[in-house]
């Protein structure tokens, strides 16, 4: 949840830099990539909101949840990354200097891809547990 609240902030901080900042004839924020930047990270952040939330949810109801936070490790930390390296760019060189918060963000991002472990580890027990259930005779359900 602490990543959501990240990638909020650098998506806020993005999106005020491109309605604020006129270059090249016109605002950051009518140039198509800073558009799609600004709606990849809205997909991204809603997506690891419904993933963390889904984790509470079979937490809730007394499951393990090893898969879903184990996708959330590694997708939502990648989500962070991204969405801060996307407000960087809409930032220029401004956003890795010490007046916005984006350079120290993006440092503390990278980390997080390592601090519950590896990215590849994660992915591991994902795919080990849906290739189990496929063997199983199973089909894994997204629920």
């Amino acid at each position: 949840m602490r990543w959501l609240g990240q990638a909020e902030r650098a998506f806020e901080l993005m999106c005020e830099r491109a309605n604020s900042r006129f270059a090249h004839g016109s605002l950051l924020a009518e140039k198509g990539e800073i558009q799609r930047y600004v709606a990849e990270s809205a997909a991204q952040i809603q997506a690891c909101r419904l993933m963390t939330l889904d984790a509470a949810r079979v937490m809730d109801c007394g499951g393990e949840a090893r898969v879903e936070i184990s996708l959330i490790k590694f997708h939502g930390a990648q989500m962070l990354h991204d969405v801060i390296d996307r407000a960087i760019q809409v930032h220029g060189a401004l956003g890795l200097t010490d007046l916005t918060p984006l350079g120290a963000m993006y440092l503390a991002a990278r980390t997080m891809r390592l601090v519950d472990g590896p990215d590849e580890v994660h992915r591991m027990v994902v795919s080990r547990e849906v290739l189990k259930a496929y063997r199983a005779g199973r089909r894994w359900e997204f629920m």
